[in-house]
């Protein structure tokens, strides 16, 4: 996983002092860049741009907001122990692209990854409607077919361990049609087969 280094500058940014939270958005825009939404933001009297990291349609990852910096995306009871994680696109109108999905899956098994090796507890996922008055990140955003990849992807990268817990998403997976077949359990899936899951999870959610 790349991610785009997009050398904005901020003023007047406060560290967290805990992360336990990511809060997923959408930018209900056209495709654009994390240097555009940091004038948008900018042009309100914020620092800059209030999201962490920004994936654009083709699946690219750009850095928003410095990573350990409060961000200013889910309001003041949730900025301060968030990362706000902004997907390029309007989904009240349309479905984000696959390579978006794949790549936001990527991005958050890796901050899992790196704050529990910091010491840090399991960071929670929430939608931004989740934890404030919002519908973002738009009706159409494949929630549960997101958290089924999601799962997958943590089971590949030793997430969870228990084998019973592990049988039991690939059920999941079978019975939502995200998969035809089983997959052993301790089966290591490559790219192609998460990105293949990620398709099918769009297919669905067409239909």
């Amino acid at each position: 996983m790349q991610i785009i280094e997009s050398g904005l500058q901020f003023e007047g940014l406060w560290a967290r002092s805990e992360t336990s939270l990511i809060v997923l958005h959408h930018s209900a825009s056209a495709d654009v860049t994390a240097a555009e939404i940091h004038k948008w933001h900018r042009a309100k009297g914020w620092s800059g741009i209030g999201y962490h990291f920004v994936i654009r349609k083709d699946g690219s990852i750009e850095r928003g907001r410095p990573q350990e910096m409060i961000g200013a995306h889910a309001g003041a009871g949730v900025n301060g122990h968030s990362i706000g994680i902004c997907l390029c696109g309007n989904f009240m109108q349309q479905l984000p692209s696959g390579a978006q999905l794949v790549s936001l899956v990527e991005l958050v098994v890796w901050l899992r990854r790196y704050y529990r090796a910091a010491g840090g507890s399991e960071l929670e996922i929430k939608l931004h409607r989740e934890v404030g008055a919002t519908q973002c990140p738009g009706t159409k955003f494949p929630a549960r077919q997101f958290d089924g990849l999601l799962q997958l992807a943590m089971a590949e990268e030793g997430g969870e361990q228990m084998e019973d817990w592990k049988a039991k998403i690939i059920q999941q997976a079978k019975d939502a049609g995200l998969i035809r077949d089983d997959h052993h359990p301790d089966e290591p899936a490559p790219k192609w087969f998460v990105l293949t899951v990620a398709l099918n999870a769009i297919k669905l959610a067409k239909s």
